[in-house]
């Protein structure tokens, strides 16, 4: 269930800040894995979140609802896998930067994000409270 409104967040996310950018969503980065290797990289794949083209920057999007420090290495590798992907070839030589999109501020990952390079936004839309209680009532039975 996390997983559909985290698609919500970056979609509202990517209407309200990039609207106008070219966006990819849910997308696969690095490789293509070879036929002897494709059933095993079918469980290996990576993907982003989202991935916008803004100005000459690929910003690259992982969301949580709840931020974790996992997040700021899959950011990372992701970062890294994009260079890999056939698909974004013409924009390889692009500068690369990532984002951490989240509902809540945790100073702690804000500062690794900072450390690392990697920016840190929060996101609220309207939809979150209501979210955040449906959780608190379902872990309170």
């Amino acid at each position: 269930m996390a997983q559909q409104y985290e698609a919500k967040l970056v979609n509202e996310y990517l209407i309200a800040h990039y609207p106008n950018d070219l966006q990819w969503r849910r997308v696969r980065v690095g490789p293509v894995p070879t036929k002897e290797d494709a059933r095993y990289y079918g469980v290996m794949l990576r993907w982003a979140d989202a991935i916008v083209k803004h100005d000459n920057t690929i910003v690259i999007i992982e969301a949580k609802i709840r931020p974790d420090l996992g997040a700021m290495s899959q950011i990372e590798e992701y970062i890294k896998l994009f260079g890999q992907t056939p698909e974004f070839s013409e924009y390889w030589d692009l500068m690369r930067k990532g984002l951490l999109l989240t509902c809540f501020d945790d100073l702690l990952i804000k500062q690794s994000c900072a450390e690392r390079g990697i920016e840190y936004v929060v996101f609220k839309p309207v939809w979150i409270n209501e979210y955040i209680n449906k959780l608190l009532r379902v872990g309170e039975q």
